[in-house]
């Protein structure tokens, strides 16, 4: 018997941990979006580079700045990721298939749980 028919014969391995769950966005994926139309929305929707850098969760005007021409100071490509852009688009009443709408009735925080020690 050779070494290769045993390993065929052996029942496979259970792995190890949870299984993946892939869930499918609710949402289409949207392109990622070029420099160029990161900015034309900006100057479009009258926010600065500071306002816009708030909106989409960067640290600064400069990061924004840096997608806008597609590099950094070193030329490295910097890009506006589809989550942000997807959050740049539903502030400004853009995305295509979603919309923000209020709340119609207020959120509480679960409150934390204590140990009684």
């Amino acid at each position: 018997m050779s070494a290769t028919s045993d390993a065929s014969t052996l029942p496979e391995r259970p792995k190890r941990g949870r299984p993946k769950i892939v869930i499918a966005p609710v949402y289409p994926e949207l392109p990622e979006p070029t420099g160029e139309q990161v900015r034309e929305l900006r100057l479009r929707m009258g926010w600065t580079l500071d306002y816009t850098a708030g909106i989409v969760g960067l640290n600064d005007a400069q990061a924004v700045s840096e997608i806008e021409r597609n590099s950094d100071r070193k030329g490295t490509p910097r890009r506006l990721n589809n989550w942000r852009w997807t959050l740049m688009l539903l502030a400004a009443g853009e995305h295509p298939t979603l919309v923000l709408s209020p709340r119609t009735q207020a959120v509480t925080a679960p409150t934390a749980l204590t140990s009684q020690e």
